[in-house]
């Protein structure tokens, strides 16, 4: 075990007591998701075989270009879904308390929702999308409806819950996590009013930490994205912001950013971004592996990764809650990859997140759990 790893460990444990003055703010989607498997082919007996691979379905469907097809799907469940209700379920099994202020149902909160009222305080800003998510063994296509998200802007959100909530929000949190960019189409003009409303009032404080991911941002347009980038430079100016990406977002900020550039390998196209916005911190993770660059330093650690998880969906939003909880933690950038990919790794072996005690365990198992 290396010396971060063990020091991240032994942090935790001497710092359990803390865990519970730790509060974070969430938001501001939400959906309702259906996990399904696709159908390859079936027996008499209805023994599935599923599509394991992306390129399989891929494949398959491009064979049936210029003709029609018909395919089965085997659902699994239905679950509460959105980046932030699951970051906000994923906090709350480690202790933080948590406000959910997120679209989770008007005039009344969905039901679906409803099991995060025990662990959280939720403050409803609209009505939910719908998710289905198509679950492959190498990775997952999610189709969203967001009509009902589409429709929240500053000026009903705060209608709906009023200025001075917003800022007691803001004013009594350690972390803000503004989270899934992409999915509602007015959310510039949410940071803008956030910034104009709610932060100008407030004394900055470096100390709070400032969490946002994008999400895909395939489908949205190079003057949007690069609006949204700069109005993160004016929210470093009150709390230390982080940037959360993916592989695949990762290469999409890269293109936006430096459209005359040719891609690059992952590392390099992270300290090109890096050097670029100039925020406190970005984080970058993939399939095998997650880096962080911090004021000047860099850290690169092996994702925990398996084979055959049990849920993929969700798991980057666990990975951004345990990256969140060791920021919140004070364990360092390096130490809060390591609580990061325990928390998806967990996560997706087990179709759940884990509590502190399956955190440490899982930390402390890390080179038994890892299959790269």
């Amino acid at each position: 075990m290396n010396t971060v790893l063990s020091t991240t460990i032994e942090k935790l444990k001497s710092n359990m007591n803390d865990v519970n003055n730790k509060t974070v703010t969430l938001g501001l989607d939400a959906f309702i998701d259906k996990i399904v498997r696709i159908v390859r082919s079936k027996d008499n007996n209805c023994n599935y075989v599923f599509f394991d691979k992306m390129h399989q379905f891929g494949s398959h469907l491009i064979d049936k270009s210029g003709k029609s097809c018909c395919m089965e799907m085997s659902s699994r469940f239905i679950k509460l879904g959105g980046n932030s209700p699951i970051m906000a379920s994923a906090l709350s099994s480690v202790g933080v308390h948590v406000n959910c202020m997120s679209a989770l149902g008007l005039p009344d909160i969905n039901p679906i929702f409803e099991v995060l009222r025990d662990s959280c305080s939720l403050y409803s800003i609209g009505n939910p999308g719908e998710t289905m998510a198509l679950e492959f063994n190498d990775g997952k296509v999610i189709l969203s409806e967001r009509d009902s998200l589409n429709k929240l802007n500053w000026d009903n959100i705060k209608m709906t819950l009023g200025v001075e909530t917003i800022k007691k929000l803001f004013f009594e949190s350690n972390l803000i996590a503004l989270v899934n960019w992409t999915g509602i189409i007015n959310y510039n003009s949410i940071y803008r009013g956030i910034l104009n409303d709610i932060l100008c009032t407030l004394p900055p404080d470096k100390s709070k930490i400032f969490f946002v991911d994008l999400a895909d941002i395939s489908d949205r347009s190079n003057g949007e994205i690069l609006e949204a980038l700069s109005l993160l430079k004016e929210f470093n100016s009150y709390y230390k912001v982080v940037l959360g990406l993916n592989e695949n977002e990762t290469t999409l900020v890269y293109k936006n950013l430096f459209s005359d550039k040719a891609i690059i390998k992952l590392k390099d196209m992270g300290d090109t971004i890096y050097n670029e916005l100039n925020l406190d911190s970005i984080v970058i993770h993939t399939l095998t592996s997650s880096l962080s660059w911090d004021l000047n330093s860099f850290a690169e650690i092996p994702s925990l990764y398996t084979r055959n998880p049990k849920l993929s969906t969700g798991g980057g939003d666990n990975f951004n809650s345990g990256l969140c909880f060791g920021l919140l933690m004070g364990l360092g950038i390096e130490g809060s990859l390591y609580t990061a990919n325990a928390t998806s790794g967990y996560y997706v072996r087990n179709a759940k997140s884990p509590n502190i005690n399956n955190l440490i365990d899982t930390l402390e198992n890390w080179s038994t759990l890892n299959e790269i």
